[in-house]
């Protein structure tokens, strides 16, 4: 459950969550009500994010429990599936395309919600996963994989913990000012999140190719693109690889592009796990993530 909360928290960093959240916030708390008017109305916003995602992780536990469809999750059709929705996940957060609202459904939600009562803000929550559900079902399912050796009551406790950790930053906003202290950080923010989702992208890709027996991405073949990637992660932290999106870096006195300490630290640990990764290639057992790795 702590991790689903992390996964939550992190969802408001994607790039629709975090684009709306500020202006969610302002309108459940206008300056023309009281505080402890605005406080109640985003009790109830996020009281009803909680009961939205918990119901949904009820169903798919109640489901699970009565189907056994956790026999299929080895099934070629289901890994592939996850594959497409994080590799879709890292191009958006690398900046490729953009997620946006449609304008009816906005038109929709605004309507219902300008009454200002209970009703038009449980409707704001009800549309809020539903307009983002290409942002937010990714991060929803890594929050489903954290409980899967939790049994049937994985998904109920998961989606729970993930509905909590999504509503923080609507209780208490100074969490991305902590998380996302400028737009430059949140432009690393979002780089790495977005290879770490092409990485596991490419490890349930592995597993749709190990289930059809095509032997197409062997554990070598696995592991080199494991490396690139994490050399592109480390090169986009020391500013080598900017993408279109980027904010322009930070310059010192002398006008000179200079790395923040985070972001040095970070593209060392990249570059340590890829010469850790290097002798995996010739065999080695790399036996701190062989759990991780396709099959030799």
């Amino acid at each position: 459950m702590l991790k689903a909360i992390v996964v939550g928290v992190l969802t408001a960093i994607t790039p629709f969550i975090y684009a709306i959240l500020p202006v969610t916030v302002r309108y459940l708390s206008p300056k023309s009500k009281s505080k402890k008017e605005g406080q109640k109305n985003i009790l109830i916003y996020t009281g009803t994010l909680v009961l939205i995602f918990s119901t949904l992780g009820i169903l798919l536990s109640i489901i699970a429990n009565a189907t056994g469809v956790f026999r299929f999750i080895e099934h070629w059709l289901f890994n592939f599936a996850i594959c497409r929705l994080f590799l879709g996940l890292g191009i958006s957060l690398l900046g490729v395309f953009e997620f946006k609202l449609p304008a009816s459904w906005a038109n929709a939600a605004s309507a219902k919600a300008r009454s200002g009562n209970v009703v038009g803000i449980m409707y704001m929550a009800l549309t809020m996963p539903a307009v983002s559900f290409s942002s937010v079902i990714p991060m929803m399912v890594v929050a489903l994989l954290t409980g899967h050796n939790a049994g049937v009551l994985g998904p109920a406790f998961s989606l729970f913990g993930f509905s909590v950790g999504l509503s923080l930053p609507f209780i208490y906003p100074r969490i991305l000012e902590i998380l996302v202290p400028s737009k430059e950080v949140l432009n690393k923010v979002k780089g790495i999140m977005g290879f770490v989702a092409l990485t596991i992208g490419v490890k349930f890709l592995s597993r749709t190719d190990l289930a059809l027996q095509w032997h197409l991405i062997d554990r070598y073949l696995f592991i080199i693109i494991i490396i690139m990637l994490a050399a592109a992660a480390g090169a986009y932290m020391l500013g080598v690889i900017r993408l279109s999106k980027d904010y322009a870096p930070t310059k010192n006195l002398y006008g000179v592009k200079y790395v923040s300490l985070p972001n040095l630290f970070i593209a060392i640990a990249l570059f340590t796990f890829i010469v850790y990764l290097l002798p995996g290639i010739w065999g080695a057992p790399l036996e701190g993530i062989s759990r991780f790795l396709p099959p030799a």
